[in-house]
C-alpha cells in the first residue's frame, strides 16, 4: 500500500505539481487577485510536465517506459489550458519553456541542475516567479497589486520554496556526493543545512505580516511547519515520508485558499 501511494503521489509528480498549484492559489489570494482555477491549473500542468520531461534526461524512461504517459498528460493540459488563457500568459509560458526543460539537460558531463548551487536557487526562483506573475498576468485589467506586497509576496515564496528544495537534497546527499554533485546540502552537511532551513523558516514566519490581509497567519504556519521538519524530520525517511511531508506545506497553503 505504501508502495503504491508513492507511485500515485511522488513518483507521478502529482504531488509536487500540486504544491506549486498551492503556491499560486496562495499568491492570487494574497495580492488580492479574485480566485481563478485557470493560473493555478497552468502551473499544475506546467510543472508536471517539466519533472515529466527531467525523466527523459535521468533516463527513467528506459526502466519505466509509462512515464511517457505523464509527458503526454502535462503537455495535453498544458496546451488545452493555454488555449483558454490571455495572450499575454501564453507569451509567457512559451519564453519561460526553454530554460524550464533545460533543467535536467546535460551540460558539461553534469545535468544543469546538478551543476554547485544552481538546483534550490534555480527552483525556488522558477516557482516564486510562477506562482506570482501568472495571475497578475492574468488580470485582464491589468491593475497590479501593491509594489511592495508583490514584492514581499514573491521573497517570501522563494524563501519557503528554497528550504523546501535544500532539505530535499539532505536524503540524496551521499548519492549527490558519490556522483561529485556538489548540492548545499553536500556542502553544510545535515546539521547545517537543518539549521539554513530553520532560518528560512524563521525569516518567513517573521516577514509574513508584510503580506497583509487574511493570507500571513497561513504563511507564518506553513514557516512553522518549515521549522519543525527541519528540526525533527529524519533524514533517513523514505520518498513517501519526505514528499507528503515537504511538498504538504505548500499543499497546505493552497487549501488554506480553497477553505478560507
Amino acid at each position: 500500500m505504501r508502495r503504491e501511494l508513492e507511485r500515485i503521489l511522488v513518483d507521478s509528480h502529482l504531488w509536487v505539481s500540486a504544491a506549486a498549484a498551492g503556491l499560486t492559489l496562495f499568491a492570487a489570494a494574497t495580492l488580492g487577485l479574485p480566485f481563478r482555477a485557470g493560473p493555478a491549473g497552468i502551473v499544475f500542468s506546467a510543472t508536471l510536465l517539466v519533472y515529466a520531461v527531467d525523466d527523459v534526461f535521468d533516463g527513467r524512461m528506459h526502466r519505466q517506459p509509462a512515464r511517457w504517459l505523464l509527458v503526454l498528460i502535462g503537455g495535453a493540459m498544458l496546451s488545452v489550458q493555454l488555449l483558454m488563457a490571455p495572450a499575454i500568459i501564453v507569451v509567457v509560458v512559451a519564453g519561460g519553456a526553454v530554460p524550464a526543460l533545460l533543467y535536467g539537460a546535460p551540460i558539461g558531463g553534469h545535468r544543469f541542475r546538478e551543476l554547485p548551487g544552481v538546483k534550490p536557487f534555480y527552483v525556488a526562483a522558477s516557482l516564486a516567479v510562477a506562482a506570482v506573475s501568472i495571475p497578475v498576468l492574468w488580470q485582464t485589467d491589468l491593475q497590479l497589486p501593491s509594489t511592495p506586497r508583490l514584492i514581499a509576496t514573491g521573497v517570501l515564496l522563494f524563501a519557503l520554496i528554497l528550504g523546501n528544495v535544500c532539505f530535499f537534497d539532505l536524503r540524496d546527499r551521499h548519492e549527490d556526493a558519490g556522483a561529485g554533485v556538489r548540492t548545499i546540502a553536500v556542502r553544510l552537511g545535515v546539521a547545517r543545512t537543518r539549521r539554513l532551513v530553520l532560518v528560512l523558516g524563521a525569516m518567513v514566519a517573521g516577514g509574513s505580516v508584510l503580506v497583509g490581509g487574511e493570507q500571513w497567519p497561513a504563511l507564518a504556519l506553513a514557516a512553522l511547519a518549515t521549522a519543525a521538519y527541519a528540526r525533527f524530520l529524519p533524514v533517513t525517511g523514505g520518498r513517501l515520508q519526505y514528499g507528503l511531508v515537504v511538498d504538504g506545506v505548500p499543499v497546505m497553503l493552497g487549501c488554506s485558499v480553497l477553505l478560507g
